[in-house]
């Protein structure tokens, strides 16, 4: 089976990984061996083929499947990012009861939580 990366998910791998020194063609290989070797976590909505979500080595990836090929189409990072990146949606979600942990009961609705924190 062919597999291609796309210069996409090269670009989320280097924001995501934080990795600026690595060339495209090491960042691919790497993404490519994800598609190969990744164990399957989740399977994902897609009007292309058959999209789903792989993890190996830490490392998250979507991979679409179409006839005879797999496209990476994007690098969803490590366990560590994705939680990073959960918790600060979760901050910015309107109408959501707030708890601040400084034991301060005001609860504002309808501001992001960014807003109660400053």
């Amino acid at each position: 089976m062919d597999i291609y990366v796309t210069t996409h998910a090269v670009k989320r791998y280097r924001e995501r990984m934080f990795d600026y020194i690595s060339s495209d063609e090491k960042i691919a290989n790497l993404l490519k061996n994800a598609a190969q070797r990744g164990k399957q976590v989740y399977v994902r909505p897609s009007n292309r083929g058959y999209c789903i979500e792989l993890k190996y080595k830490g490392i998250s990836v979507v991979v679409v499947h179409e006839c005879a090929r797999a496209t990476v189409i994007t690098c969803l990072g490590d366990s560590i990012y994705r939680n990073w990146v959960k918790k600060k949606e979760n901050q910015n979600i309107y109408g959501r009861l707030l708890y601040p942990e400084s034991g301060d009961l005001n609860v504002i609705l309808h501001q992001p939580m960014s807003a109660v924190i400053e």
